[in-house]
């Protein structure tokens, strides 16, 4: 697979929209990983980099007193369309039109790849993310800025059994890249699937 960020963007994107074209009314409305959206209005919140652009997203903060997760609430309560709809708008994005002030990147695919687990998981969708964008951004949220919180890393190690990725020393916690993704990003089901030595000490921490 190519390495090129529109590439791996694209496949990542593709492999989604296509699971998501065979949900039914009842699993649109599932719950997601992240809590308090159903599937459909997490499909809603991967679009709003794309569509709600910066004059908005700069009134709209302000209006939510300077709190994202405020906004990004609103944003998928004001949403009314269909799941398939939501669907049919993210299989026109691109890694390019990701328009959020500052980001990286990797945030086009990040956002996007930690989001599918988020859908994926709860649903018992067979897909997965591939391991060249789960590697790319596993060593992005592990480091630099964007690192998850170190408490939640300190004292293990972490390895991908399906790719070529690990971090730290100490008991292991080992899993697909997918569920370490997912995990590291605080979602406690995928954490569940996580074993090694340090398994248990890591969902601990998420718990």
């Amino acid at each position: 697979m190519s390495t090129d960020m529109e590439d791996l963007y694209s496949h990542e994107r593709d492999q989604f929209v296509a699971e998501l074209a065979s949900l039914s009314q009842s699993q649109w409305e599932t719950p997601s990983l992240c809590h308090g959206w159903s599937v459909r209005d997490l499909c809603s919140h991967l679009l709003m980099p794309y569509e709600l652009g910066i004059g908005h997203f700069l009134g709209g903060i302000v209006k939510a007193r300077m709190n994202f997760n405020r906004l990004a609430d609103r944003w998928v309560t004001q949403d009314y369309r269909s799941g398939p709809e939501l669907s049919a708008a993210l299989a026109l994005t691109t890694a390019a039109g990701f328009a959020v002030p500052g980001a990286g990147r990797l945030a086009a695919l990040a956002h996007l790849t930690i989001h599918s687990e988020d859908v994926r998981r709860p649903l018992g969708l067979p897909g997965a993310v591939a391991a060249p964008s789960a590697v790319l951004v596993l060593t992005d949220i592990t480091s630099g800025k964007h690192s998850v919180g170190a408490d939640r890393l300190r004292g293990l190690r972490f390895t991908a059994t399906d790719a070529d990725w690990s971090l730290g020393a100490g008991p292991e916690v080992s899993g697909t890249a997918s569920a370490l993704l997912s995990a590291l990003n605080g979602r406690y089901p995928s954490a569940a699937a996580l074993t090694g030595a340090g398994a248990k000490t890591f969902r601990a921490r998420l718990a």
